[in-house]
């Protein structure tokens, strides 16, 4: 999402870097974003975007993360456990084919006792184990028809 609100994912039109922009927006002002203990999900965006903040809004937004790491109202930290496999406890056996890449941010959601949502735009793994996900109680929001 960070990569797509950044205006570089070549493959999505202006209107999914819209609501990429516009969601981001909104959970600065509003929400609350999950992450986990470990920072593997915060390692994995930083791959993608710049401490400096910008030139991007996902470059932005990432910033805004680092620095509200400590503030319980804007980020929660939840502890993950890997397996020694390369995927996590948290991951059920029906899980353990989806793209291990994201098992990370799967197991964050279910470590999340209020049961958080993955938000998505581009990935189009999400979009094809969207049954599987949703039988395992994972919500993922689709901020992009295709």
């Amino acid at each position: 999402m960070l990569i797509v609100a950044n205006g570089k994912a070549d493959h999505v039109g202006s209107s999914c870097t819209e609501s990429a922009i516009e969601f981001l927006e909104h959970i600065e002002n509003h929400g609350v974003v999950v992450l986990d203990n470990s920072w593997l999900i915060f390692e994995e965006y930083e791959k993608y975007c710049s401490f400096k903040g910008q030139p991007g809004v996902g470059d932005h937004f990432f910033l805004y993360l680092h620095r509200r790491q400590a503030v319980s109202r804007h980020v929660q930290k939840v502890d993950i456990t890997p397996d020694g496999n390369g995927s996590y406890e948290e991951i059920p056996d029906s899980l353990q084919a989806f793209d291990p890449s994201d098992h990370k941010f799967v197991a964050t959601v279910i470590a999340d006792e209020r049961k958080s949502v993955i938000a998505n735009c581009a990935d189009s793994d999400w979009r094809e184990a969207a049954q599987m996900l949703k039988k395992n109680q994972i919500v993922v929001m689709e901020l992009c028809e295709d």
